[in-house]
């Protein structure tokens, strides 16, 4: 599959382009320090036979797209020193979805994120509504404060796995993903898209500038409530990683938004909730062309 790059500034952002160019558009976007390929070929065809024109990218610090130079502090200055400085923030990695969307020639897309992903998703509705149709956050925020749960092994098992040697890459981020994301958890599959993602581009820097980057641009949550777009936020009961109460905190605080919370899925999207996942965002893509 071809791989395009649209540029932001100093910034090249990869993209792939996935069914009908001639369907409405799905921009999806990925969690902290995935690739566009967790967005997978299997899971995007749910949205193509829902007649879906799509679009996944690789955020800045990921994959094929730009690097910042240089080390990123350690997860622990980040977290405690309230004077770091960010090389960017939120909104320039939703400047980036908007130079993606220039570049394929869309002028408003359905804005679909997951994590991190979902935090992007929601400053592009912000700062950018006329470039969205509709937003989904799925197991997201838009406050800061207590986002991440206090469970310490499955935030230790995810956030903070040992990056830093490839040849035990794969495996411990398997096992990051094993601890959030509850009783589907299918190893097979996840470990292929986490060994795809390292053959594609091993570059263990990047998910700790990203970090940097959604901590130093805060809250979100009072500019949320004045979204005036159709809102889907999506959220896992068993996310062990960002809380439930965070997705709902969202949900109740604009009434554009609709609550769908899934009692079996942690902290991932399980291959068994995947059609119940896209009717949902195709019904909301719907209502909003009624």
């Amino acid at each position: 599959m071809n791989t395009y790059y649209a540029q932001n500034g100093d910034v090249k952002i990869a993209y792939q382009t996935l069914g009908d160019p001639q369907n409405e558009t799905i921009i999806f976007l990925s969690g902290l320090g995935n690739q566009l390929v967790f967005w997978s070929d299997e899971l995007c065809q749910k949205f193509i036979d829902r007649g879906f024109h799509l679009i996944r990218l690789d955020n800045r610090d990921a994959g094929l797209s730009s690097k910042t130079p240089g080390e990123p502090p350690s997860v622990e200055a980040v977290l405690n020193d309230p004077n770091f400085k960010a090389p960017y923030t939120a909104s320039d990695m939703a400047a980036d979805t908007v130079a993606v969307l220039d570049a394929v020639g869309i002028d408003k897309a359905h804005v679909v994120g997951t994590s991190m992903g979902g935090m992007i998703a929601q400053t592009v509705a912000i700062e950018h509504p006329h470039r969205v149709k509709t937003l989904t956050s799925i197991m997201s925020a838009a406050s800061r404060a207590d986002s991440l749960s206090t469970d310490d092994d499955a935030v230790s098992a995810s956030v903070s796995v040992d990056v830093s040697n490839p040849d035990t890459y794969v495996d411990l981020q398997l096992e990051g993903w094993r601890a959030t994301s509850g009783p589907h958890f299918d190893a097979v599959y996840q470990r292929r898209l986490i060994q795809e993602a390292f053959d594609r581009c091993y570059h263990p820097q990047g998910w700790a500038f990203q970090m940097m980057a959604i901590v130093a641009s805060g809250e979100r949550l009072e500019k949320f409530k004045s979204v005036n777009l159709p809102i889907l936020i999506i959220h896992g009961a068993l996310d062990p990683l960002v809380l439930p109460e965070r997705g709902k905190e969202m949900a109740d605080s604009n009434p554009n938004a609709k609550w769908m919370l899934i009692e079996d899925m942690g902290h991932n999207l399980p291959r068994p909730r995947w059609d119940e996942i896209a009717d949902a965002i195709a019904d909301l893509a719907r209502s909003a062309s009624e």
